[in-house]
């Protein structure tokens, strides 16, 4: 069975393409069959292959408000499909399309306050389509944007445990190497080939 990976949030500009397309290129890397839906009006994640002259795996646009009903004919035979789909306050029929499609959601945090504060509405939004989900799902939280040595990252772990959220081992730091990733095809994927094994392990 393909194994349905969306990363979501409230807003725009919380490293869901980069977390989307750099996860898919590690998993690819270690030999799975990956398929990447783009449902972001915006197309980023196709932006980011056409830039690179084509990802190495099936990559298409799928910015659909019925995601879950077409995104497993798009999956056909891979090992892993992910999709990139648009923040909920703007597009929210796609959102929530995609997210009742998929078995692992994951919600990509920054340790800022702002971010901690969008933790409620984003985890709502989750719960709140169990009841129509044909599958159990897992949801979890990714800590992004991480400085090195800093106590934020802790704090933030901290807090949102406390709410009850899962916050996965995996940290993405903050470095030039994922802020500048757009449109580049990275030799080495360093955080986000230990978020695939996490994942992996979590089936």
């Amino acid at each position: 069975m393909t194994l349905r990976i969306v990363f979501v949030n409230l807003k725009p500009g919380t490293a869901k393409t980069t977390s989307s397309v750099l996860l898919a290129c590690a998993l690819h890397e270690r030999g799975l069959k990956v398929a990447l839906a783009d449902a972001d009006p915006s197309a980023s994640a196709l932006e980011w292959s056409d830039q690179v002259e084509g990802f190495p795996f099936r990559v298409a646009g799928l910015p659909v408000k019925d995601f879950h009903k077409r995104a497993d004919d798009f999956a056909r035979d891979a090992d892993v499909m992910i999709g990139d789909i648009p923040q909920v306050e703007d597009h929210a029929g796609i959102a929530r399309s995609a997210m009742r499609w998929a078995d692992e959601l994951i919600v990509p945090v920054a340790p800022t306050t702002i971010e901690l504060d969008r933790t409620g509405p984003i985890a709502e939004e989750i719960e709140n389509l169990e009841a129509v989900r044909p599958r159990d799902a897992r949801s979890c939280f990714l800590l992004t944007r991480v400085v090195s040595g800093a106590s934020s990252g802790r704090s933030a772990r901290r807090v949102l445990t406390a709410q009850g959220h899962q916050v996965l081992t995996t940290t993405i730091p903050r470095l030039e190497v994922y802020a500048q990733a757009f449109g580049t095809y990275p030799q080495r994927f360093g955080a986000y080939d230990a978020l695939a094994t996490e994942l992996l392990d979590r089936v």
